[in-house]
């Protein structure tokens, strides 16, 4: 809509003068609008049956590098452990990937 602006089309009236070369850029953008909307309805439909069908993540569903993905989730009301110092970039994946160390990409 940026471009029809830029071109001249006022805004905030309910029609336009035909032939004012602004038909095809409208057209477009109405066609860009249905498919946006579709894709939102697509979205929350598959939030919807998501939440409903899907199945639970575990503590860690991306199996991830770092510390804050190795407590429950959600977290225990006092999750206190003792503080292990670490040299590497991604701590958890070593713990879970011994074959795979961080060092090996330094």
């Amino acid at each position: 809509m940026h471009i029809p602006g830029v071109l001249g089309m006022p805004r905030r009236i309910y029609t336009y003068e035909p032939g004012r070369g602004w038909d095809t850029l409208n057209f477009i953008i109405t066609i860009g609008a249905f498919i946006q909307a579709l894709a939102i309805l697509v979205f929350v439909a598959n939030l919807v049956i998501s939440y409903f069908k899907g199945p639970m993540a575990g503590h860690d569903p991306w199996d991830a590098w770092t510390l804050e993905w190795s407590i429950s989730s959600p977290p225990l009301r006092i999750t206190l452990r003792p503080f292990r110092r670490s040299a590497s970039r991604r701590p958890l994946w070593d713990v879970k990937h011994p074959e795979d160390p961080d060092s090996r990409y330094e």
